[in-house]
């Protein structure tokens, strides 16, 4: 099995400042994408996933020139979203070196979206991100792009089967009630919807220290596992800090009991 990868997540907003959000709604300023990306090239880390959070409800995609940029201050992987709406605003990312595109909220009306850009450029360039939250009377609902007043959720495994169904390379499983938290994951939610379906996942929001992302990789074995505070503050804190472990060596002394998991 592939080591899973340990992605950093970062949001850019309207003015193309790094932001971090608490619950998709507070949001702290970090500072210049560009500068992070290059810091965290420089850190090798496994992947970018870098999410323009204003493109959708400005009408907009996620800027052309500023995805170039990144791509020219980057060696790593990267995964770029917001506001991606058309098969032509794919095919641009991805010439721009972009390895792959997050869709999600132009899914919420037009899910043969999903199955479109699969046709045309691989499942392996498509991920899918959801929105997942707890709902007050227990339920657990999932949303393509932010949930809003008046837009219904969907059963997380129903939505979460759909994609699979369409052909989505990848799910990106966002948890908006732990956003910003660092309470760690829903390992038990994870673990049963990984269980579910064959879909390669990545796990999104709430982790707060490398013991949580040992946990959760030790209960089920996902492909990927992304952040944001971990990775730009420091421990405990709000102060920027741009880190990142080195992954052979730390996953290197989880591998062994995580495997045997796995097994």
């Amino acid at each position: 099995m592939l080591r899973p990868r340990l992605i950093a997540a970062l949001l850019v907003d309207a003015q193309l400042h790094l932001v971090k959000t608490t619950v998709f709604e507070q949001r702290h300023y970090l500072g210049d994408p560009l500068n992070a990306a290059y810091v965290f090239s420089g850190y090798e880390v496994d992947e970018l996933l870098v999410l323009d959070i204003d493109a959708t409800p400005q009408g907009r995609s996620i800027p052309a020139r500023f995805v170039e940029a990144l791509a020219r201050f980057t060696r790593v992987p990267l995964t770029i979203g917001g506001g991606i709406t058309s098969l032509e605003q794919i095919h641009n990312l991805l010439a721009l070196g972009v390895e792959k595109v997050a869709l999600s909220a132009a899914l919420r009306q037009n899910l043969a979206f999903l199955q479109q850009a699969v046709d045309r450029f691989g499942s392996s360039t498509i991920s899918v991100v959801l929105n997942v939250h707890h709902r007050g009377d227990g339920q657990l609902l999932a949303w393509f792009g932010r949930p809003t007043p008046g837009t219904a959720g969907q059963p997380l495994l129903e939505l979460a089967l759909a994609c699979e169904q369409a052909g989505a390379g990848e799910l990106v499983l966002n948890a908006v009630d732990r956003d910003g938290s660092r309470s760690g994951f829903d390992v038990a939610l994870l673990a049963s919807l990984n269980s579910q379906l064959t879909i390669p996942m990545v796990a999104l929001g709430g982790c707060g220290n490398q013991t949580h992302i040992s946990e959760l990789l030790a209960a089920t074995p996902l492909s990927g596992v992304a952040a944001g505070s971990l990775f730009v503050y420091a421990p405990g804190t709000q102060e920027v800090l741009l880190n990142y472990p080195h992954t052979s060596s730390w996953l290197a002394e989880q591998l062994p009991h995580l495997q045997r998991a796995w097994r």
